[in-house]
């Protein structure tokens, strides 16, 4: 599935990951306006029974995993199976 049709699709469920998930979606110029505001906020998921950050969402309409929970940018997997994601979260 593609990450915007999981931001659009999943109404009133997975608020914060949808929230996170359009925010990796804007273009470079506004993601850098929010910046200093999003550095706080994180996101984590649960991906074939390991847990990962997601750290990007792609125009691809894959999602970036990293196994390292303080990365913030990159990726250890790039998947499209959004749907198989669980869990979502702020914290780890």
């Amino acid at each position: 599935m593609h990450v915007d049709k999981f931001i659009d699709m999943k109404l009133g469920q997975h608020n914060y990951a949808r929230w996170m998930l359009n925010h990796f979606r804007l273009p470079a110029a506004l993601r850098i306006d929010f910046e200093e505001f999003m550095k706080h906020h994180k996101l984590f998921c649960t991906y074939d029974g390991k847990r990962y950050r997601c750290t990007g969402a792609s125009r691809m309409g894959d999602i970036w995993l990293a196994k390292d929970f303080h990365q913030t940018t990159g990726y250890d997997k790039r998947i499209d199976e959004i749907e198989e994601c669980t869990d979502w979260s702020d914290e780890p």
